[in-house]
């Protein structure tokens, strides 16, 4: 199911997505944090190398601190993946 690079990175939020719906999750990286919607997720492939596949997380986007490593779309969304996978990610009460 998960490729040897993204298995001990994506597998734990992966295996807890239906516990997530409708809930607004703070995801964290060393530089900044993103409050967020869960969306959807799909297979990817790196553009320069398809035997690079992946699990790729759709989020919509509430409120961001600091910088992060994502690029957020014209209609408020992002993408994370193995490649910019948030250090911790917490489900905010």
């Amino acid at each position: 199911m998960f490729s040897e690079n993204e298995k001990d990175i994506v597998s734990t939020f992966y295996s807890s997505l239906d516990e997530i719906e409708d809930k607004e999750l703070q995801l964290f990286w060393e530089t900044g944090s993103v409050t967020a919607l869960f969306d959807t997720c799909f297979d990817d492939f790196a553009d320069d190398n398809e035997e690079d596949e992946y699990t790729s997380f759709v989020f919509k986007v509430v409120n961001v601190k600091g910088r992060v490593p994502i690029e957020i779309s014209s209609a408020g969304y992002f993408i994370v993946n193995y490649h910019n996978f948030p250090q911790k990610i917490e489900v905010k009460h």
